[in-house]
Parts: structure tokens; C-alpha cells; sequence
């Protein structure tokens, strides 16, 4: 083990894999990986985990295996305290970085953020998806500086991109991968030299997007037909996906469309089959229209036939959340 690190990565993701890959390609020599083992990434339920051992020997990093995701436990305080740390990158690492470590880094802690407006706003969790069921046209991603709070540090340099109408979550997800690995590419030879200019988040009432589970993905078919596209391209694969009900028995809906207003008599009730067509494919009535269904999984044997109702089996959701506007 060194006992000086100048380049360190924190993460377990993807995107940790395509940021590293980036910088290795460009000559950035990165020194520690700070990750995670497959069980405590299943224990922690991590979202595009990604085991990066056979990454990391392949291209001579030495790895630590954090014992809790937190960092806060007894062995990774012991291991990360004697050790120098110069410049910490924080990508693929759902999870704050104890205070202790902030303080010890010579240049600090850096990691990225987005919102579909400048933070302040859309601090928290699921940016990507939230940004879609609010029908936004835009995605900003921030390098920024790590404080002990929740994305709260300033702000280092953005890029913005475009969240067009056939975009889903898995679509934002690659070009906030592009966007990082850019911010990343731009600002890494200031950042190493410590040759930065960092400017605050915008002086407003912070608001914050709540975490995502998968029960958030229920569809209520009285709901205007934009809505519901909405949400189902917002967490289609890899994400849980969007669902509903049929006679009790719940149909996940991977992928579906507007469809027309015309062509059905607009005071059928929402949720009703209108046509099913001998691919599988089916129409649905929505609140204001009609969405064809194309792609969705059946958890048990049931038929789906014109005239039934898709519905949300007297399911109870509730959401505490006031979600930023």
C-alpha cells in the first residue's frame, strides 16, 4: 500500500467504469479505487452496480474494498486515515463522504450533480427520472465540490443537455455518462494542480427530489396520456418499470406510446382495453386519449382482452413528498 494518492475514484457503478476508462485513455494515471464487494452492493440495493475488480488489475490500480458503504465504519477509518489523499472522484457512489475525509484531502472531494434547472433546485435523489415525469426539456450537470451536505458544494463547471420527447431513463443516463466524462476531461488538469475557480449555487430555498422505489411506478389511467408516457419511459430497463393491474394480477408496462384521440369514443372509461392485436399488442384509454402498450411482462397467467379494465386494484399509494416544480 502507498502512502500517497494523487487520483482516487470512489464508486461501484457504470458510470464509475466509462468515467475511469475516459481519463486512462486521455493518460490521467488513477492511483485507488475506493469501491464496493457484489454483497454489500445487493445489501445496499445499488442501482447499475458494477463490479470493477478484473477493471482495476487489468489496468494496475491498487482497490479497497470499503467494509460499509458509508465509510463510517472502524476498518475503513483505519485504512483511509494513513493514507495521503490529494484529489477524491466521487462517480458511481450513492452515498455522502464523511466529514473526516473532506478534511484530509489536499485538494478535495469531487463528484457531479444534475438538475433540470441550477441547483439549488433538484438536490437529492433520481434527478434523471424525475426530470422526465415532470416533462423537462433540458438536464444541466454540475461538477462540484463535496461538502458534508447533500449536494450543496459549489459548483466547479456544468454542461447541459437535451431531454427530447422519445428519451428515456436509460437514454438520460447515457448522456449524463458523456457529460461527466466531459466535465471530467475539461477540468481534470486545473483540478490536479489545484488551479480552480469554484462559484456558489444560486442563493434560493434549496428543493430536494425524494428516492425513487419501485412502487412509485404505478399508473393511474385517469391521468392525461402525456403523464403516463411520462412515467413508463422514465423508468423502463434497467429501472423497476412502470405497472398496473389486470383482475388483481399485475402487468408490468416496459414500453408504450400516445396512440390517438379520434378513433375512440372519448367517455370510455381510462384503463379500458379498446383493441388488442393479434402481435400482443394493445390499446389502453387514458385520461385524455389512447396509448398503445408494446412491450410488458405478465406475472401470471392472464388474458388480456378488449373490454377489460386495467385498474389499480384498490392499491394505496402514498407519497409524502412535495416534488420541486
Amino acid at each position: 500500500m502507498k502512502n500517497n494518492y494523487k487520483i482516487i475514484f470512489a464508486g461501484c457503478k457504470d458510470t464509475t467504469y466509462e468515467c475511469m476508462s475516459s481519463l486512462i485513455e486521455a493518460g490521467y494515471p488513477i492511483e485507488l479505487l475506493i469501491t464496493l464487494k457484489p454483497y454489500l452492493a445487493e445489501k445496499n440495493k445499488v442501482s447499475g452496480y458494477m463490479d470493477l475488480t478484473k477493471f482495476a488489475e487489468n489496468n494496475n490500480i491498487e482497490t479497497y474494498f470499503c467494509d460499509s458503504y458509508s465509510l463510517k465504519s472502524d476498518t475503513d477509518r483505519t485504512y483511509l486515515d494513513n493514507i495521503s489523499m490529494n484529489l477524491l472522484l466521487v462517480i458511481g457512489w450513492q452515498r455522502l463522504i464523511p466529514e473526516w475525509i473532506l478534511n484530509k484531502l489536499d485538494i478535495g472531494a469531487f463528484g457531479m450533480h444534475g438538475s433540470s434547472q441550477a441547483l439549488p433546485f433538484g438536490r437529492g435523489r433520481s434527478p434523471l427520472n424525475w426530470s422526465i415525469i415532470q416533462n423537462k426539456d433540458l438536464f444541466i450537470t454540475n461538477l462540484f465540490k463535496y461538502n458534508p451536505g447533500v449536494d450543496d458544494g459549489d459548483i466547479l463547471a456544468t454542461q447541459i443537455f437535451d431531454i427530447n420527447p422519445y428519451d428515456t431513463g436509460k437514454s438520460l443516463h447515457y448522456k449524463n455518462t458523456i457529460s461527466m466524462i466531459k466535465l471530467l476531461k475539461d477540468n481534470l488538469g486545473n483540478l490536479i494542480q489545484n488551479k480552480i475557480e469554484l462559484r456558489k449555487q444560486l442563493s434560493i430555498i434549496p428543493s430536494y427530489y425524494p428516492k425513487r422505489t419501485s412502487e412509485d411506478g404505478i399508473i393511474f389511467w385517469n391521468r392525461s396520456t402525456k403523464e403516463i408516457y411520462n412515467l413508463i419511459r422514465a423508468v423502463t430497463k434497467p429501472f423497476p418499470g412502470s405497472f398496473t393491474f389486470l383482475e388483481h394480477s399485475r402487468i408490468i408496462i416496459w414500453k408504450a406510446f400516445p396512440f390517438d384521440t379520434r378513433l375512440f369514443d372519448p367517455y370510455i372509461k381510462p384503463g379500458e382495453i379498446l383493441h388488442v392485436f393479434q402481435n400482443g399488442d394493445f390499446i389502453v384509454k387514458s385520461g385524455d386519449g389512447t396509448l398503445i402498450v408494446q412491450d410488458y411482462e405478465k406475472l401470471d397467467n392472464i388474458e388480456i382482452q378488449a373490454g377489460k379494465c386495467l385498474n389499480s386494484a384498490n392499491y394505496v399509494y402514498k407519497n409524502p413528498f412535495k416534488f420541486p416544480e
